[in-house]
């Protein structure tokens, strides 16, 4: 590596630090998690970089990379809080309180299609507009609001079964 080429890549990552980063945080809610997906987020960049090309197309990849390692955060965590009740006693959860609106959506987005859930997070967490979603992702526009209401409808099942749920542990 050459000293222009790191110092190339050294203005990059401060010019993209924090949108890669807060990306991450709006999906996980958690700083420390972010982080890390910022820095994976960064190195697959530099593994892929001869495919990108402009300036924008590389803002582009890390907020591609940075949306879809933040949503498989989510999913690996579920898997592993389902392993681990799997493996628990059978007693039931102390409170049976409703999850914040947040948290609802990291649930639903992590039980979501993974093409789901990467336009609805980038419409629901990042606060897109279809037509920034259809140039981030390279989908057409059409396609970013069928995926939204196939995940709106996803979510609508997931909450109502969680009220069938409620409804019955609170009679």
């Amino acid at each position: 590596m050459t000293p222009t080429s790191s110092l190339d890549i050294s203005t990059l990552y401060r010019r993209h630090v924090a949108l890669v980063r807060g990306c991450a945080l709006r999906i996980l809610g958690e700083p420390a998690a972010a982080e890390d997906v910022a820095q994976e987020a960064f190195i697959r960049y530099l593994q892929h970089r001869e495919r990108s090309g402009e300036e924008q197309d590389t803002a582009a990849f890390l907020y591609r990379t940075s949306t879809n390692l933040a949503l498989n955060r989510l999913r690996d965590a579920r898997r592993r809080q389902g392993l681990h009740e799997a493996h628990l006693s059978h007693e039931e959860p102390a409170s049976a309180r409703s999850p914040e609106d947040g948290l609802a959506l990291r649930k639903v987005l992590a039980e979501a299609d993974p093409e789901l859930a990467q336009i609805a997070a980038c419409y629901f967490i990042h606060g897109m507009e279809h037509e920034e979603i259809a140039g981030v992702l390279g989908v057409p526009r059409r396609t970013v609001g069928r995926r939204l209401e196939k995940f709106r409808a996803h979510a609508e099942l997931m909450l109502q079964d969680v009220r069938r749920k409620e409804a019955g542990h609170g009679g």
